[in-house]
């Protein structure tokens, strides 16, 4: 397909006898003509059917695709049968997705039937790469039905990143049900799966390379079933390579060495290799902007160079967002880095802004001076 679907839901998962709103965010990864997006929503009332009111739905104004060029503004059309169909079309005979210039599909007062189970939404799009010549695909997105008062959500690890050998801690919120947790590593590292349907936290094994965990709800005797996901990085992870050939000169990276820094207090160390410094700072969700500050001086005490580095989550209605940074650094320099906040908070701040430093020597070398 040359379209990629985003489904959200709203409740997320959808309980049964509930109305609940379908959002897809429609992109293409390369320039597409599209002439239609149909969606269909199997109707009646058991498990694999999604709902048994389709007269209440009740298509929203199309999002995206306004301008002439990508046909000048979408429309729903719709047709009813053993599925209710909303079919999107734009109003010249062709129109034209970009990544950028995503379309919004909503669908409201969708209201779930009685019976729990996973109905699939339907998607068939008839598009083209060129314009020229046109091919029709389908895909299927599932749609779970969960009791009423069903919830199941808010998956976090918490570090999002951590040391080769680390371990992060997912926590959730969860109604009764089977719980499944899966996780691979990226890059073909090793996985594994656990039944955590009695916990809402769990600690991860040693992380060696960067992991996708899967949690999966289920309810028995059920099909209905909700994943959730989510992604830890690894720092230096662990490196799988076949047939690596070095045509040109090599540099050899020690291993990591974590540096602890205090808040307001300088923390100064001269390097006896070249290296880079790996860090990252996160401030605290609708308070003072913190920063990290990075200096060098030659052995004539003479500046080298000086960089900040800044993270701003005073806008509490956005979501928060950290700042990485990676700083090269010479031999016989000496180093001092200082964390603080961009101004003096107005009170105690009840959470401390986050700060992380990893130094990366190159060469054999180990020690920190």
């Amino acid at each position: 397909m040359l379209l990629t679907y985003d489904l959200a839901l709203d409740p997320d998962p959808p309980q049964t006898g509930r109305p609940c709103l379908l959002r897809l965010t429609v992109r293409a990864t390369a320039p597409a003509f599209c002439r239609k997006i149909m969606l269909s929503l199997p109707t009646g009332s058991g498990a694999a059917h999604f709902t048994n009111a389709p007269a209440a739905i009740a298509p929203q104004p199309v999002r995206g695709g306004e301008d002439a060029d990508q046909g000048g503004g979408w429309r729903f059309t719709r047709a009813d049968a053993d599925a209710v169909t909303f079919t999107a079309l734009p109003s010249r005979p062709r129109g034209w997705l970009l990544g950028v210039t995503p379309l919004t599909l909503e669908l409201a007062g969708v209201t779930a039937n009685a019976t729990p189970g996973t109905a699939r939404l339907r998607i068939e799009e008839e598009t083209s790469s060129d314009g020229l010549t046109w091919q029709t695909q389908a895909t299927d997105l599932p749609l779970p039905k969960f009791p009423d008062g069903f919830l199941f959500g808010d998956l976090r690890p918490e570090p999002l990143m951590v040391l080769n050998g680390g371990h992060t801690e997912l926590t959730w919120r969860g109604s009764p049900a089977t719980y499944t947790l899966t996780w691979a590593g990226e890059h073909s590292g090793s996985g594994g799966q656990a039944d955590v349907s009695d916990v809402t936290t769990w600690t991860s094994p040693p992380l060696h390379d960067t992991t996708a965990f899967r949690l999966a709800a289920r309810l028995p005797g059920s099909t209905a079933e909700r994943v959730l996901t989510t992604l830890v990085t690894v720092a230096l992870p662990h490196l799988r390579t076949h047939n690596l050939t070095a045509t040109g000169k090599m540099r050899l990276i020690g291993a990591g060495h974590p540096i602890e820094i205090a808040r307001e207090l300088p923390h100064t160390f001269q390097p006896d290799t070249d290296g880079l410094l790996i860090g990252r700072v996160q401030a605290v969700t609708g308070a003072t902007p913190a920063q990290m500050e990075v200096t060098a001086l030659t052995d004539g005490g003479a500046q080298e160079y000086r960089a900040v580095f800044t993270s701003d989550n005073s806008d509490s209605s956005k979501i928060p967002a950290e700042t990485p940074f990676g700083v090269p650094v010479r031999r016989g320099t000496t180093i001092t880095i200082t964390c603080r906040y961009t101004r003096p908070p107005a009170g105690p701040e009840p959470i401390e802004p986050f700060f992380s430093l990893v130094w990366l020597p190159y060469g054999s070398t180990n020690r920190i001076m």
